[in-house]
């Protein structure tokens, strides 16, 4: 038994290597690997291997980079189940290190990437909805403070009754697990002096996003924490240039 489980853990380990390379310079031949993904989650299911407190690292290398597929098939109707998975795993994870950065990372990615969705959907609309505007082909218009208060209001009453639509709430519902993890794993990269400008920017998106599809009320806090972030990374030697870099 010994034997057929390392066997598989060498098969895994290929696989993920695999699907790290072909992620980095063959993005787009990603369903070729989804049946290699799903042997990976089969396998590991049949092992101790997850339950090895010894074997950390290597849980985490597997699962980001099944979460890295998942999060790559996403705007091909996505792979829900690798995706499930991966969010399983890093709850196991968690529950028994409940500091570990890469686990509340991966949680809050996971809930921002589940999001994105239902934001693609808002963005869609809005724009939709702002371009109805047309000036009159005849005429000068005159724009005074009181329609400039007057199309404030009304655009704030819109804004407020968009919040109640199912888009909206369902994007909350996973931005707010997405921005809680992310600051617990600020916070704990914090402690153990490991703050990386990625996460940060991570955590700031995720704010941003949230803020965007909440109230009036709620949403100045976010962004003020978003910009808190921001300046952070700032602080972090070399990411701005590495950013640049990877933005090019």
């Amino acid at each position: 038994m010994d034997r057929e489980f390392q066997e598989r853990l060498v098969t895994c380990r290929t696989s993920v290597a695999r699907i790290y390379s072909m992620l980095q310079t063959s993005p787009d031949e990603w369903e070729s690997y989804v049946g290699s993904a799903r042997s990976v989650m089969a396998s590991i299911d049949v092992t101790p291997f997850m339950a090895d407190p010894n074997k950390i690292e290597e849980q985490i290398w597997i699962i980001e980079g099944l979460q890295k597929l998942a999060f790559r098939a996403q705007g091909s109707g996505g792979l829900s189940d690798v995706a499930d998975w991966c969010l399983r795993q890093w709850l196991s994870l968690l529950h028994n290190h409940p500091e570990n950065i890469d686990a509340l990372k991966g949680l809050g990615q996971a809930w921002l990437s589940r999001a994105q969705t239902y934001l693609g959907r808002i963005h869609r609309e809005d724009s939709s909805s702002s371009s109805g505007f047309s000036q009159p082909h005849n005429g000068v218009v005159v724009y005074t403070s009181s329609d400039e208060e007057r199309d404030a209001a009304a655009a704030a009453v819109e804004a407020d009754a968009r919040l109640h639509t199912a888009d909206y709430v369902e994007a909350r519902g996973m931005l707010l697990p997405a921005v809680e993890y992310f600051q617990r794993a600020v916070r704990a990269a914090e402690l153990q002096r490991v703050l990386s400008g990625d996460l940060l920017a991570l955590a700031a998106e995720a704010h941003i996003s949230l803020g965007n599809v909440s109230y009036s009320t709620t949403n100045e806090r976010l962004f003020h924490q978003a910009l808190e972030y921001l300046r952070k990374t700032t602080q972090i030697p070399g990411f701005l240039d590495e950013y640049g870099r990877l933005e090019h």
